[in-house]
Parts: C-alpha cells; sequence; structure tokens
C-alpha cells in the first residue's frame, strides 16, 4: 500500500490509489476530487441506469402531475430521468407545481438547475432523514409521488402510507449491472494495484460481488480497504460478509473524502495531523 507523504505541501491523499465503482456517468465528479486531493483513480463501472422496460406507470404519473401534493426525488438521477420522461412525453415543466422535496443537496441542485424550487431537504441524506423532517410538513391524505429507481427501498413509500400518505411510486429508471472491466479489475485487485474501493450504493457492494464471482469475489479485497458512502451501503456490506473501514458521515462524495482524508491521518481541511 502507498502511504501519503509527510509534509505541508504534500496533498492529503496522495498515493492513495482508489478503485471507483459509480457508473460512467456519475464516477466523473468523485474521480476530479480524488485527484484534486492528489489521490489515482481507476473507474471500474458496474452500474448502468437505463429507463424502465414499462414506462406506463411513469406517464400516467406524469401526465397526472397536478393531482400530487408532494413530488419526492431520492437521487440525481431520479430528476434527470423524470425529466427526460417529461421531455418525450411533451409536458411542460411548469405542469409539476406540487411541493417538492428532495433527499440532498446535489438532487435538490438538479432541480433548482431547472428553475423549481425544492422546498425540503432533509438533514440526513437518507429515506429515514426524509421522514423525520418530513413529518411537520405532511398532512394525512395528501397525495405524493415518488419517483424512484426499481431497487429502491421500500421504508419512504411504506412509513408515508403508514402517516396516512396516499402514495404513489413509480419506476423512473432501473439499474443493471455493468461487469465488462471485470477481468481487468480482478487483475488490478490481485496484483496490488488498489489501495481502497469506493461503494456508493448498495447495489455497488452487490455487483461488485457478482462481477468478480469467477475471479475470487470478495476474496479479492483481503488488503483493500473498503469505503463506503453512508451506512446504509456500509450495512449491505457488511450482510455480504465484508467489513467497512471508511464510511462518510455526510452521505455526499464530499463527505467520503474527508472520511479518507481522516483515515490516512489528515484533517478534512486538507492538513496532516
Amino acid at each position: 500500500m502507498i502511504h501519503p507523504e509527510e509534509g505541508a505541501h504534500v496533498k492529503p491523499l496522495a498515493g492513495i490509489r482508489m478503485m471507483v465503482t459509480r457508473s460512467r456517468q456519475q464516477a466523473g465528479e468523485l474521480i476530479t476530487q480524488l485527484e484534486a486531493l492528489g489521490g489515482e483513480a481507476y473507474a471500474f463501472p458496474l452500474i448502468k441506469m437505463v429507463p424502465p422496460r414499462d414506462t406506463s406507470p411513469l406517464d400516467k404519473a406524469i401526465f397526472q402531475l397536478a393531482d400530487y401534493d408532494w413530488v419526492m426525488f431520492t437521487s440525481v438521477n431520479g430528476v434527470r430521468f423524470f425529466l427526460e420522461r417529461m421531455r418525450a412525453l411533451q409536458v411542460p415543466f411548469e405542469r409539476l407545481t406540487a411541493r417538492l422535496a428532495a433527499v440532498g443537496p446535489k438532487t435538490a441542485a438538479e432541480l433548482t438547475k431547472h428553475g423549481w424550487k425544492v422546498d425540503l431537504i432533509p438533514s440526513d441524506y437518507v429515506a429515514e432523514g426524509m421522514l423525520v423532517s418530513l413529518k411537520e410538513e405532511l398532512k394525512p391524505g395528501e397525495r405524493v409521488l415518488l419517483p424512484r429507481a426499481d431497487i429502491a427501498r421500500k421504508l419512504l413509500p411504506e412509513e408515508l402510507s403508514r402517516m396516512g400518505m396516499e402514495v404513489a411510486e413509480v419506476d423512473v429508471y432501473q439499474t443493471v449491472i455493468d461487469g465488462e472491466q471485470a477481468p481487468e479489475a480482478a487483475e488490478y485487485l490481485s496484483q496490488g494495484r488498489i489501495d481502497v474501493i469506493a461503494f456508493t450504493s448498495s447495489s455497488t457492494v452487490s455487483y461488485f460481488l457478482e462481477a468478480m464471482a469467477p475471479y475470487g469475489g470478495a476474496a479479492l479485497l483481503g488488503n483493500v480497504r473498503i469505503a463506503c458512502i453512508g451506512p446504509i451501503t456500509a450495512q449491505t456490506a457488511k450482510a455480504h460478509g465484508l467489513h467497512p473501514d471508511i464510511v462518510a458521515e455526510e452521505y455526499t462524495v464530499e463527505g467520503l473524502m474527508e472520511a479518507l482524508i481522516i483515515y490516512w491521518g489528515g484533517k478534512a481541511d486538507g492538513r496532516h495531523f
């Protein structure tokens, strides 16, 4: 393993080599931030996001947008695919007049970029945090639209229904495995060319193990640190028998970078201890 050199002029993640398992479309931000901190990235995209096989429930929801009191977005991808479908159906953005909730600042930024005002962003960027924040805002009987991934957890719709909301959950995109680079990635790991692997969602964990099963599976991570973007991803890793070394306190790319810096003996502002 390569450790960052000492010295105030050395960047806090200098020499750290990270395997990035995000989709090709999403990996850029993480790689840019890692390299700015002195690290090196090896992109091993494990996820592809594609439109749902059956778009009829989503199309129906888009045509009936005026019927909803809230639309809740739980990912940047959810916003993007929703917008793409609105464009494809030639439904004007102005038709979305419901109050909007976004699970975190990146999702909110994607909405505001298109002129929408976000009414609620929870302090904890997971479904549990959104539920806590929504308790004071929602009224029983209100109609809620949840445009989400096909593999999204059921906690949010189930709890909203329990709170008396009328919930419509529609698949706005589906995630599929992208294991094209698996043989090369296995070679990188077995040759000790990776210091840390970053899992940025539960599906990256399960897809990693599925893609790498023919090449050694979890054993390939024996000498590799495991970093997770948040507690849900860490729980999934543990459920698969992995042991996360680093878990971000803020469930964002920035939070993950902070956690890495601290793990390798620095401070979140870039100074070394």
